[in-house]
């Protein structure tokens, strides 16, 4: 972060995948509603398909990232990350792209 860059202070933001932990678990959960139904069906159909990493695998790569002479901003945890986040931001781009003299005129005229 560009805060704490002059300190001589690095920081790395993890983005973990899904993991085998009990996180689901300790949460409060509200009264269900049956408007939800579908999509909390959808949604935990898609969770218990996910590949979930071994916690116990994570610390060997954290401690690379910690030991790095110029370790990344940001650091994906897990086989899973990169590949979705690929996905979501071709999707970004393209619509970005499709849209881009749109975008562009919104900006107007340059001003002096």
């Amino acid at each position: 972060m560009q805060e704490v860059k002059d300190f001589g202070i690095k920081v790395t933001l993890l983005e973990p995948g899904a993991y085998a932990t009990e996180f689901g678990a300790s949460g409060k959960r509200v009264p269900e509603m049956d408007v939800y139904a579908d999509v909390r069906k959808q949604v935990f159909t898609r969770l218990s398909n996910e590949k979930r990493g071994n916690p116990q695998a994570t610390a060997e790569a954290v401690l690379k990232i910690v030991d790095a002479a110029e370790p990344p901003l940001r650091f994906a945890l897990g086989s899973e990350v990169l590949p979705m986040a690929r996905g979501i931001y071709a999707d970004r781009l393209a619509t970005w792209e499709a849209w881009e003299t749109v975008s562009h005129a919104a900006q107007g005229n340059p001003m002096q």
